[in-house]
């Protein structure tokens, strides 16, 4: 059997979902991507959004930017 998998983030598309685990078609997991980005900024103070592939519309990964912001945070904590 071929693999199906997408060219853009090796995302396979055989495991047996029609979408697969945080999809950008899905509002569900589009609002808790979200609210995981509102989390980590409260908590961290760092910006924080959500990477979808542009073809198969995958979330890829949490892009995090790490600014000044974090240090004067009273709640962001170095030793977590």
């Amino acid at each position: 059997m071929k693999k199906k998998s997408c060219n853009t983030c090796n995302w396979r598309f055989d495991v047996g979902r029609p979408f697969p685990i945080f999809h950008q078609d899905n509002e569900n997991d589009v609002e808790m991507a979200g609210e995981y980005c509102e989390s980590h900024t409260f908590t961290y103070g760092d910006e924080c959004e959500p990477l979808w592939c542009e073809e198969c519309k995958h979330l890829t990964k949490y892009q995090v930017t790490i600014g000044e912001t974090s240090k004067e945070n009273p709640s962001f904590d170095k030793r977590k």
